[in-house]
């Protein structure tokens, strides 16, 4: 599609012009249920409709798998659009004539780098069918047939200092192929080198499909064993993940991913017929992959090595995909090496079976860490709950992390408290610390609910600040509405949106305007929910005021020092206060369940 010049008001403009009933309608059939439409969801699996439309507010949300948005997100998902080209197809469709942009320098010149790597990889193939090569060999070993290799674009960078630098150096020049991460710089003299040599080449494309780098394998046992391409404008390693174009879908089909280490593992078991498998390419798994991984499903299981590194590895990944909001099981491979070498010696079918007796990661963490505790002291047993408290303090569901909680201790022989003190100590001590692109805790949606339903209790809205809310897509919603909220004026849902910037702000709208209404019995009882946010607050902020008070001190500035130290004392007097109420919600909860 050709370039548009879009802005916010030309955006709004196509969304309040856009049926989103109309165009969802096409793609999973609607029927109506009071003032919204229900039907089930095309991004998940399910039997009983969770898949929520409303036609005013020009939002869906699914309450089963947690997608939603708004028309735009919906073609992204359903027709793998572009943010652009989706409003460009909607413009079109209701008849909105948009203005065209010139393509800008850096537009050209992200595609030159995709043309460039486009050409390589063409390169490094026909390479590797050039005679008996030592990648040829390397594949033969491995039982890699010629089917895999032309599927997946195996390519071999030969043993020469200039084999793409002869090749395309002349038609892109050496700066294109430097900035696509071909070639060198040498150190001690001018010129350039290839980067990849004697290697097989593994192509990774981003989640469209677009191919933006690869992954080199050693040949000759020189270190690294695998050799990526850098960092640079299109290959980011910490928001890629190996074979997610080919497995986003079915991911959303069935709601689930298997993550694995290495290619050739993601390789051998899509190949074999396993939907939604992907490989964080032999790093540790960053919070960027994790949040990537979410906007796909929110299950996965960990199909890691079999040895001791990789169930270290495994407990290790699971943290991170807690964090950001996963369900996360453990695949045990039964002694096999790894995913690649079990199916090549037992077939698929035994993977199979293996998956399907995956166990989540609280029991998996138990038999690596919890098997010998007749031999443990008490020491031993308290670096073992160590062990337990990143797993525990990811988890952001309150009533699972307490469940798991006392797994742990009785497993341990411990009681509970002596393990749930651990975990809380560890989380104030992190709790301005932690960057974590998880779902916004329950109270702080209860809260935005009622806002956005009008129904906030009277004198609530004075006291409510931005701070409160500790979850970033909350606190923006509230920043834009809390003006609206304050007069008085009903929330005008396409202005909101207009301001939204983020993928998970939209989703949080699409989630929050799209609930039921909140239960009378919670609207009476909404301080309950209030007033923890406003004491976790107060942490954060003291926390802050640590930091400053150090700086201030540095600088000597005396009356900083003394302004600092009079908003802590305030601070402590509020919680104080706090602290002499009513039990916190959480308390309630927990005390309702036992």
């Amino acid at each position: 599609m050709a370039l548009v010049d879009l802005n916010d008001l030309l955006i709004s403009q196509v969304r309040q012009a856009a049926d989103i009933v109309e165009f969802i309608s096409q793609v999973t059939p609607l029927k109506q249920a009071g003032k919204s439409y229900k039907g089930l969801c095309p991004f998940h699996r399910e039997k009983t409709p969770s898949f929520t439309v409303d036609r005013g507010k020009g939002l869906f949300y699914c309450f089963g798998c947690g997608t939603g948005g708004d028309v735009f997100k919906f073609l992204a998902l359903t027709e793998r659009f572009t943010f652009p080209e989706a409003v460009e197809h909607v413009a079109a469709r209701v008849g909105i004539t948009l203005p065209r942009k010139r393509r800008t320098s850096r537009d050209t010149d992200k595609d030159d780098l995709l043309e460039v790597i486009d050409d390589a990889s063409e390169a490094f193939h026909q390479a590797l069918m050039w005679g008996d090569n030592a990648a040829q060999q390397y594949l033969r070993e491995r039982n890699v047939p010629k089917e895999i290799i032309d599927k997946y674009g195996f390519g071999y960078a030969p043993d020469s200092w200039d084999y793409i630098l002869r090749r395309f150096g002349q038609k892109h020049g050496e700066e294109k192929l430097e900035k696509a991460g071909l070639i060198t710089p040498r150190k001690e003299k001018t010129g350039f080198y290839d980067r990849f040599r004697n290697r097989l080449m593994i192509p990774i494309h981003s989640e469209t499909g677009a191919l933006v780098g690869f992954g080199g394998r050693s040949l000759d046992a020189s270190e690294p064993k695998y050799l990526n391409s850098p960092e640079s404008e299109v290959f980011n390693k910490s928001r890629l993940l190996y074979n997610l174009h080919r497995s986003k879908d079915a991911m959303r089909r069935i709601d689930r991913a298997i993550l694995v280490e290495g290619y050739f593992d993601a390789i051998a078991i899509d190949h074999a017929g396993v939907p939604g498998v992907v490989a964080s390419m032999g790093t540790s798994l960053t919070a960027g992959q994790a949040s990537l991984l979410r906007r796909f499903t929110r299950r996965v299981v960990i199909a890691y090595d079999g040895d001791e590194a990789g169930r270290n590895a495994t407990l290790r990944a699971a943290p991170v995909l807690l964090a950001a909001g996963h369900d996360v099981a453990a695949l045990d491979l039964m002694g096999e090496k790894d995913p690649d070498s079990l199916i090549q010696k037992h077939g698929v079918d035994r993977f199979l079976e293996l998956l399907g007796n995956a166990s989540d990661i609280f029991t998996f963490a138990l038999k690596q860490w919890a098997t010998d505790i007749n031999q443990l002291s008490g020491r031993e047993k308290s670096e073992r709950v160590d062990r337990f408290v990143d797993l525990l303090n990811a988890v952001n569901d309150l009533v699972v992390r307490n469940d798991a909680a006392q797994r742990i201790a009785d497993a341990l022989r411990l009681d509970f408290d002596s393990v749930w003190s651990r975990v809380k100590g560890k989380a104030q001590a992190s709790i301005a610390e932690r960057q974590v692109s998880a779902p916004a805790a329950s109270g702080e949606k209860t809260i935005l609910i009622a806002a956005i339903q009008g129904r906030l209790p009277e004198g609530t809205i004075p006291r409510l600040k931005d701070d409160f809310f500790a979850d970033p897509a909350c606190k923006t919603l509230f920043s834009i509405i809390k003006t609206d909220l304050a007069a008085g004026n009903p929330i005008d849902f396409a202005e909101v949106q207009t301001h939204l910037r983020g993928e998970a702000e939209l989703t949080l709208l699409s989630e929050l305007t799209l609930s039921e209404d909140v239960d009378e019995r919670v609207i009476q009882t909404l301080d309950e929910y209030l007033r923890p946010m406003e004491r976790q607050a107060i942490e954060r902020r003291k926390l802050e005021i640590q930091h400053e008070f150090a700086e201030a001190a540095k600088r000597g500035d005396d009356e900083r020092i003394g302004e600092l130290d009079a908003e802590k004392q305030r601070l402590s007097t509020r919680a104080d206060q706090l602290d002499a109420q009513k039990p916190h919600i959480e308390t309630s909860v927990l005390n309702t369940l036992k």
